[in-house]
């Protein structure tokens, strides 16, 4: 299950926790409502998906893969 969190861009602090979700998808919408607006996610080489909004980032933990 991927975990949705705000993130300070120059510290790296957790700024908001917006939990857990059954899919990447879900926690990027949800992270997307909390933004009030449009994300542009990107997969970071970690395997997380982040999008920047001015100094914060948006940070979800990818699906794991299926077996």
């Amino acid at each position: 299950m991927p975990r949705a969190q705000l993130i300070d861009a120059n510290t790296g602090e957790i700024l908001d926790d917006l939990g857990w979700y059954e899919t990447a998808n879900q926690a990027r919408s949800a992270c997307g409502r909390h933004a009030e607006g449009l994300l542009v996610w990107a997969l970071s080489p970690d395997g997380l998906w982040v999008a920047e909004e001015d100094n914060e980032v948006y940070q979800v933990e990818a699906d794991l893969p299926e077996e």
